[in-house]
């Protein structure tokens, strides 16, 4: 192989390996920024969100804790879904149970909604769940399922919806860092197989020229 031909190939080779991990990696790294934010008061006022669009795959993020019962008793907190009776600590907690009967503390078009497994201080009371638009715009508030009184609440729940990336048919998110790396080294391999495959061509290319 000629170095010319050598030197193209390493061109295209970089190219490739540039323009795939553009097409894969910077659309999912894009798409961090939530499309919409808002606190959610412990107040019970409801919010409402932009329109979804019908079909549109999104991903709702809700975080934070807020007081069930201040001033009374400080450290009394809920999140979306549990709540704590252990008052020495709000953020990380030594005890946490389901909201009573079944209920989500946060609920969206006034439906209760199973945010998921337990997430503590450490984890920053997170919860994800997955929803697909309706092309109708969404309600988030909080109830207080534990005494009914708004009055001795306080604080107020973080919710963030994106909208989620799909590569390959798969939902990719942007804190997935290991479904990214997989999709670079993926990148990576095909195109050792393309220069792989032309180094091994080439020179064949070069004889049969040489003996005609």
């Amino acid at each position: 192989m000629e170095v010319h031909e050598k030197a193209m190939l390493v061109v295209f080779s970089a190219m490739f390996i540039v323009g795939t991990l553009g097409i894969v990696v910077y659309p999912v790294f894009g798409n961090d920024a939530p499309i919409w934010e808002h606190n959610v008061l412990s107040s019970g006022l409801e919010v409402t969100s932009p329109v979804l669009a019908q079909g549109v795959r999104y991903r709702i993020v809700a975080s934070d804790r807020w007081w069930y019962s201040k001033p009374d008793e400080d450290n009394l907190a809920a999140d979306a879904q549990y709540y704590t009776t252990n008052w020495t600590d709000s953020w990380n907690w030594a005890d946490h149970l389901l909201a009573p009967d079944g209920h989500s503390f946060l609920q969206i078009n006034q439906q209760d909604v199973n945010w998921g497994v337990f997430s503590n201080g450490d984890t920053g009371h997170t919860y994800t769940i997955s929803y697909t638009g309706q092309g109708n715009a969404i309600t988030f508030r909080i109830v207080d399922w534990k005494d009914g009184n708004y009055a001795n609440n306080d604080c107020k729940l973080l919710v963030r919806i994106y909208e989620e990336t799909t590569v390959g048919g798969n939902v990719v998110v942007s804190d997935s860092p290991g479904t990214i790396l997989l999709w670079a080294i993926s990148a990576f391999v095909v195109t050792l197989i393309i220069i792989a495959s032309v180094f091994k061509y080439c020179p064949k290319t070069a004889s049969a020229r040489s003996t005609s």
